[in-house]
């Protein structure tokens, strides 16, 4: 212990108008940022409209039990997505078809080629995919194909192309959806028998169930593609993934492997680690592309 009482008595005043300097200093300083605090959380409330919705995006490329990685994924340049949005693809080699993996990254290639896109020319963007899809049935004649899906988001609002059984799922409200019905035999044949009052349970029981019945590599194919923009949320996720994910992880699980205070990055090693887990030994290869929307200043 000190005996202050040795030290002169304008030591002693010195340290008492130092220490209540410092308090004051210190309460000030406490005062101002928790205003500054305060203010911030009344502003970003008052003008959370205002604030531009922005894409963190993630993906993985896995490769399954298969002997060739047949998923080509793409993502545009993030440094132009304030003038000319995002846009991401994936495509799936068509298995039991010869030269998958040449399909799929020939498709990702073409689409980089063909960047940018502009939002609102839905049309102009689906014959984009078209003449792809015939070039591939011009060089192979049906011997090779490849899926496609491709999302393009600007500001608020995205628009999406699909062609084959790939998936584009949008999860908002901890609610997973299929944005994209699959181009197979199975949602053919359950449309035509529920029609005619049949089973749809018989439809499953087909052996063609998976075959597709429209594809990249398909002369004149027909591409699935939004009407209209589709409104996008605070918080939504997007999975724009090959069938290879939801294979292991179904449509109505996906969110069980969702932590919601994820980022894209969190959000794309957990359904990663998700599928490596099923350990399914008919594991086809695997690839999605995560897009969560977040407010921003910028």
């Amino acid at each position: 212990m000190y005996d202050f009482s040795l030290l002169p008595e304008d030591s002693i005043v010195a340290i008492c108008v130092a220490l209540a300097l410092f308090a004051f200093s210190f309460i000030s300083f406490s005062i101002i940022l928790l205003y500054s605090l305060i203010k911030t959380n009344i502003y970003t409330k008052q003008h959370k409209d205002k604030l531009k919705l922005v894409c963190d995006v993630a993906y993985f490329h896995e490769r399954g039990k298969r002997d060739n990685q047949e998923d080509s994924i793409y993502i545009s340049p993030m440094d132009k997505a304030e003038d000319n949005g995002v846009v991401v693809a994936c495509s799936d080699g068509m298995g039991g078809l010869l030269n998958g993996e040449v399909v799929s990254k020939y498709v990702t290639d073409s689409l980089t080629e063909n960047y940018p896109y502009k939002f609102d020319a839905q049309d102009d963007n689906a014959a984009v995919i078209t003449d792809i899809s015939n070039k591939v049935y011009e060089e192979y004649h049906l011997g090779a194909g490849a899926t496609l899906v491709m999302v393009h988001v600007y500001d608020d609002y995205m628009n999406f192309y699909s062609l084959g059984d790939s998936n584009i799922i949008l999860i908002r409200n901890n609610h997973a959806t299929l944005l994209n019905y699959k181009q197979n035999y199975i949602t053919l044949m359950i449309r035509k028998f529920a029609e005619g009052g049949i089973d749809t349970v018989d439809a499953y029981k087909d052996t063609r169930a998976k075959g597709l019945i429209d594809f990249v590599g398909n002369h004149n194919c027909h591409v699935l593609k939004t009407s209209k923009p589709l409104r996008l949320m605070e918080n939504d996720i997007l999975i724009i993934s090959s069938d290879g994910v939801t294979d292991s992880i179904p449509l109505n699980r996906l969110v069980n492997h969702i932590h919601f205070d994820q980022n894209a990055s969190g959000i794309a090693r957990s359904l990663k680690y998700g599928v490596k887990t099923k350990r399914n030994p008919r594991q086809d290869n695997y690839s999605a592309i995560v897009i969560k929307m977040t407010r921003s200043f910028v």
